[in-house]
């Protein structure tokens, strides 16, 4: 069963605070580009879910593993950390705020300031001011981050095996997925057979958060979709599952097994 706090919030009700949100975590990411050497797969610039603080929060920033920054789903605030433990807290308000407000405290830790990260996106700026009034959308969007960081951790235990490296999960902040990817094959990830299977938030192809599973190469021939999923074919070609699809009652962790190992089969065959 699924949290009944998943549904409190219309699905389709998300997504202003999914896109106030996406812009608030760039911080994070930002202070990360800043500070950390870069990695051919970017994930120096990744999150990770953060569950006590129901937070996204950067990779370590310092090289005592001590200091990340973060945003916070239950508060709507950036949020900087030391071991873990949050010790300052910012309510967001513009973005020269909190320019200000992350370049202060990185300095003081002897870190790069934000402004030297080179970003290899844009994002549009948001007004802030609704994450003061929509906390419970804000709560029920980042429950939906818990459930999936929950749910990955399950895949990953369950068919981790079958992949050639470690999967990990993470949320990559330009796309604002929390995902984990089972690469099959050593060797060029453009031909290497793969499933990358994780939660978005909601796109302009979904005005809501959705599971997705997604086997590459490409099948061929799509076969039929497991139970609560179809197959997305515009744009991308992948398993997917809207939030509007479940209910309370839905069995995630069943559903999503089912989708990985018929992804799987679609590329081992």
């Amino acid at each position: 069963m699924l949290d009944r706090s998943l549904f409190e919030v219309a699905a389709t009700a998300l997504v202003p605070v999914r896109v106030m949100s996406h812009q608030a975590v760039q911080w994070a990411s930002r202070a990360a580009r800043a500070n950390l050497p870069a990695r051919d797969d970017d994930s120096h610039s990744s999150l990770s879910w953060h569950a006590d603080h129901q937070s996204l929060v950067s990779q370590f920033l310092d090289d005592a593993q001590r200091i990340q920054l973060g945003f916070s789903f239950a508060t709507g605030q950036l949020i900087w950390l030391e071991e873990g433990a949050i010790i300052d807290a910012l309510r967001l308000t513009s973005e020269d705020e909190a320019r200000r407000w992350c370049d202060e405290r990185l300095i003081d830790r002897a870190l790069a300031p934000t402004g030297q990260a080179r970003m290899p996106y844009e994002l549009e700026p948001v007004d802030y001011g609704a994450l003061d009034g929509d906390h419970a959308a804000l709560g029920t969007l980042g429950g939906w981050f818990g459930a999936a960081q929950e749910l990955l951790d399950g895949l990953v235990a369950l068919h981790g095996d079958s992949a050639v490296v470690t999967p990990a999960v993470r949320c990559w902040p330009h796309h604002y997925d929390l995902a984990t990817l089972f690469v099959l094959d050593q060797g060029n990830p453009e031909t290497a057979r793969s499933v990358g299977v994780g939660l978005s938030p909601g796109d302009g192809s979904y005005a809501e958060p959705y599971l997705y599973c997604t086997p590459w190469p490409t099948p061929a021939v799509l076969p039929t979709a497991s139970e609560h999923f179809i197959w997305h074919t515009e744009g991308f070609t992948s398993l997917v599952c809207p939030a509007s699809a479940v209910t309370v009652e839905t069995d995630l962790a069943h559903i999503a097994d089912a989708a990985v190992r018929l992804a799987l089969q679609t590329i081992v065959e």
